[in-house]
């Protein structure tokens, strides 16, 4: 997941099936974002995107999390 996000190498100069499968990854909604503000960009849509992307990821994570402890109990 990191490789196609974007944050170890850049995936300018990916080939096309990377750059495909990077822009359904989630992660890398996060990095755009994350690019954006660091660029000064506070209002960019990479930014919405990104705050979306996050969300999701942290609602995941907590269900996961709640119902393995719930399963160990």
């Amino acid at each position: 997941m990191l490789i196609l996000s974007g944050t170890l190498l850049p995936l300018d100069t990916a080939p096309a099936w990377m750059r495909a499968v990077a822009s359904v990854n989630s992660i890398n909604w996060v990095v755009q974002a994350e690019r954006a503000l660091l660029d000064g960009e506070l209002c960019a849509i990479p930014v919405l995107w990104g705050w979306i992307a996050a969300l999701a990821l942290a609602a995941v994570g907590v269900l996961i999390g709640v119902r393995t402890i719930r399963k160990s109990d």
